[in-house]
């Protein structure tokens, strides 16, 4: 019978794994773990690329080689060099606005910071 730290330790171990982390024990019953952060944003530009015709043209001249200013990632998402292409969404661009000025890794002392920081990304 698990005591109530073993089933604390049980419980915690079934979250990680329902946020993605892989967990592996090594020979020495070392505990291993690896867990990939990706941002949920990244994954709505992505959906967001996808239904948007002007993208899907990009595409289809990045795959046939006469697109070379554009070039698809290994995510499938369309980039111009570092930068993503964001598809005319205001909703979307809201939300990169909403995320490069509210997030807690922003450094943004005035608004020409922050344009800066989101013309390097998109």
């Amino acid at each position: 019978m698990m005591n109530d730290m073993e089933l604390k330790e049980q419980e915690s171990i079934v979250e990680l794994k329902k946020m993605g982390l892989r967990l592996s024990v090594g020979p020495e019953g070392s505990l291993l773990a690896q867990l990939k952060i990706r941002s949920m944003l990244q994954d709505r530009v992505l959906v967001a690329q996808q239904a948007d015709g002007k993208v899907k043209e990009i595409k289809e001249r990045v795959n046939k080689g006469i697109e070379t200013s554009f070039q698809m990632l290994s995510d499938g998402l369309i980039a111009m060099g570092r930068r993503i292409y964001l598809p005319e969404d205001k909703i979307l661009k809201d939300e990169v606005l909403r995320e490069a000025h509210e997030s807690r890794f922003a450094t943004h002392p005035g608004s020409t910071q922050m344009y800066r920081d989101l013309k390097e990304n998109y």
